[in-house]
């Protein structure tokens, strides 16, 4: 497990990035961030610098031929961070093209020069690459860039050095050489969409959470998104003994007393057979216990769930003005995984929940490029929330409208403490629903196949409506002859 580092660091503003990158940027380090064009490398550098400022601090904003400083500042003033008042005094931009063209010797005096005039605390140079491309066909072009490493390092300032690098480039070209950390900005196609990403390829002396991760930008700026990934201390402070009631009749029977609290439940069968009414029985009855729910949907939006709900006498607006129940939609088609997860956790630890519940699985899966980082991102939201005691519902939807299922086919249900499964049976040339409880840790459970009926007021179980069947399993049951 990293430790945290005893450097001193610069915070960049955005917690969620300072967590990515172990607390934020180590003080007077070379950092070079790498990314292709549009990337997001110059908004969250300046997104940076502009908090900086506002903490008092000063940043020499470097330009080349390649982004020219009128044109960054008639494109950031869009953003909410950017504060025109901070200019000149706290960030200063100066166009080093005239430098540019006169050679690499003339940029390496100015930015000296003006570095020992103004002594910020920060100094970014974009675009870097412009400087040191030039050099790669220099004989003394390599000398000339480690010279610029140590002037850098004299400087006692934050150094932050953009620059349009490929994958390829990155770790070949010279400059890599020199830099105590690299941050590679671009994007990872996920599902049905493609979502910015950022990796912390190199910080010397940072205890940087490693892999993938993502953000996003919008009007306020950049906004980050660290990937889901287990928390070290995954145990709930509450007793493992204690039950939270379904709301469901028959179901609470079958569970000895509800679900246990602060674990997952999965609930996983075919379309229609009841799943997202079943979790919201489970909400239902957490508001009526005084108990804060919320349930994340990716099927229906919060309008369509409270149709539903009102269909079985559910006034659910009203549990929501009294703050005891949230829906939160987010459409698949633009769906980011990790970002929707690390969003969740949030509000579900700045809300104080208690009850969550994830309408589905199935759906979510979509968007995860692996079998194998799917089940990564499912245990490790589960172990988050049974850190912050919440009692979970997640439904998951089976291919098979008859017969034998497969246990959820995107290969969680080892991942729940308990499993509930929903099922279809063809009875007398009709379909019936049935439940049956397939796993439930550490308690003691009944392992009958129950009836369900969904009637006007919600999910009713019904007991020994196939006791005189066989084969029920195979959705074909048969009366057993006398």
């Amino acid at each position: 497990t990293p430790q945290p580092s005893t450097l001193e660091l610069e915070g960049t503003g955005d917690a969620a990035l300072d967590a990515i990158l172990g607390g934020g940027i180590p003080a007077r380090s070379v950092v070079i961030v790498a990314g292709e064009p549009g990337s997001g490398k110059t908004v969250m550098t300046l997104q940076m610098l502009f908090h900086a400022a506002r903490q008092g601090q000063r940043a020499l904003y470097f330009t080349t031929l390649s982004e020219p400083a009128i044109k960054v500042i008639r494109y950031m003033q869009h953003f909410a961070f950017f504060d025109a008042s901070l200019l000149e005094k706290h960030v200063m931009m100066t166009d080093l093209g005239k430098f540019v063209r006169e050679g690499a010797r003339a940029v390496l005096q100015e930015l000296e020069d003006r570095v020992a005039r103004e002594e910020p605390d920060f100094v970014v140079i974009d675009s870097f690459k412009a400087i040191a491309e030039p050099l790669r066909h220099d004989p003394n072009g390599r000398t000339m860039i480690y010279d610029l490493a140590v002037q850098m390092a004299a400087w006692g300032a934050t150094t932050l050095l953009l620059g349009e690098y490929t994958r390829e480039e990155i770790g070949a070209a010279p400059e890599f050489g020199i830099a105590d950390g690299i941050l590679r900005l671009g994007s990872e196609r996920q599902g049905l969409t493609s979502v910015r990403a950022i990796e912390v390829l190199k910080l010397r002396g940072a205890a940087h959470r490693n892999g993938t991760h993502f953000f996003d930008i919008g009007p306020p700026g950049i906004t980050f998104f660290p990937r889901v990934s287990a928390p070290a201390n995954v145990e709930s402070g509450e007793s493992s003994t204690e039950r939270a009631m379904t709301g469901v009749t028959g179901l609470d029977e079958l569970l000895n007393g509800g679900v246990p609290r602060h674990g997952t439940t999965l609930i996983h069968g075919a379309t229609g057979t009841g799943k997202t009414l079943l979790g919201l029985h489970f909400l239902i009855e957490g508001a009526r216990r005084g108990e804060r729910g919320v349930l994340f949907t990716l099927e229906e939006t919060p309008a369509q769930v409270r149709t539903v709900a009102r269909g079985f006498g559910w006034d659910l607006a009203a549990l929501e003005e009294q703050g005891l129940l949230a829906i939160r939609y987010t459409t698949p088609v633009e769906l980011s995984t990790d970002r929707y997860l690390y969003e969740a956790r949030n509000e579900l630890h700045d809300s104080r929940a208690s009850r969550a519940v994830f309408d589905s699985l199935t759906t979510m899966a979509l968007s995860v490029p692996s079998d194998r980082r799917f089940k990564e991102m499912v245990y490790a939201i589960t172990k988050h929330l049974r850190a912050l005691d919440i009692t979970t519902l997640m439904t998951a939807e089976t291919p098979q409208l008859l017969g034998t299922t497969q246990l959820t086919g995107d290969g969680v249900s080892f991942i729940a403490d308990n499993v509930v499964q929903l099922r279809y049976l063809e009875i007398d040339g009709r379909l019936e629903r049935a439940l049956s409880v397939l796993k439930a840790r550490g308690i003691k459970h009944e392992s009958e196949l129950r009836s369900m009926l969904i009637e006007k007021d919600g999910i009713r179980l019904v007991a020994g409506r196939f006791t005189d069947m066989r084969g029920v399993l195979t959705g074909f049951p048969a009366k057993v002859s006398p």
